[in-house]
């Protein structure tokens, strides 16, 4: 796998550099009269992300052509403090220029086992598909100190593999059920994308973008895409190594 890094000074300018990727891949589509189909993250970087989104891009993109799902989610009520799809809510897709109708969120609140039926039957059937899985334009990751990403842990790496295109994690400390996206599913997309700031994430990174023989057994370094090219977008703290 191939490792493009964008390296910028702070969390502000790597957010902002991802919200300028989006406007242009939406654009691009839009002049094609097609759309672009973005699987999101939750987390403290894409809220910076999201909320950017949400305040100064409105006559910039092309919502409508915009279609979101999700990489994971937490196994809670929308409105709980811990929802993926309730920070994406809150920062951007309260917004009116968001069409309801483009959002495609996992129900957290449901069985975790069913609802991961439910959304790989959703995305079957809302997606193209190639080799087996549905196709992404675009998926946006990001990368926990543990080096997990989407909900696929280190300590079950089984999610990478799997036949299916949904499936159910669990968290390693809390024992939380997650609705996640897999390996298989995420490597399928057309662009793969990592937006990571921090210095904890340091360490990890430099790791993955070696190739070091230590980071086969970080769920993001097994993460790939179509185009055989994974970008990451960090901070100079997260690069820092």
């Amino acid at each position: 796998m191939n490792y493009q890094l964008h390296i910028y000074e702070n969390a502000e300018n790597t957010a902002r550099a991802v919200a300028e990727l989006i406007k242009e891949l939406a654009r691009a589509k839009e002049a094609e009269s097609k759309q672009l189909n973005i699987a999101v993250s939750g987390g403290s970087t894409p809220r910076q992300l999201f909320t950017l989104l949400g305040e100064e891009y409105e006559n910039s993109i092309p919502w409508a052509t915009i279609r979101f799902f999700w990489v994971d989610e937490r196994c809670v009520e929308p409105t709980h403090p811990e929802s993926n799809f309730g920070m994406t809510y809150d920062t951007l897709l309260q917004h009116p220029f968001v069409p309801a109708a483009n959002v495609f969120r996992m129900k957290g609140e449901d069985i975790p086992e069913n609802e991961a039926e439910r959304y790989q039957k959703l995305l079957w059937k809302e997606l193209p598909a190639s080799d087996g899985f549905p196709v992404f334009d675009l998926i946006l990751l990001g990368m926990g100190d543990d080096g997990h990403t989407a909900s696929i842990f280190p300590n079950d790496m089984s999610l990478l593999a799997s036949e299916f295109s949904v499936g159910v994690g669990v968290h390693p400390v809390s024992g939380q059920k997650r609705i996640t996206l897999t390996g298989r599913t995420i490597n399928n997309a057309g662009k793969v994308i990592f937006l990571i700031t921090g210095q904890s994430k340091a360490a990890v990174i430099e790791q993955i973008i070696n190739h070091t023989e230590d980071a086969k057994k970080y769920p993001a370094a097994h993460v790939g895409s179509k185009s055989e090219v994974v970008a990451f977008y960090l901070d100079k703290a997260a690069a820092g190594k």
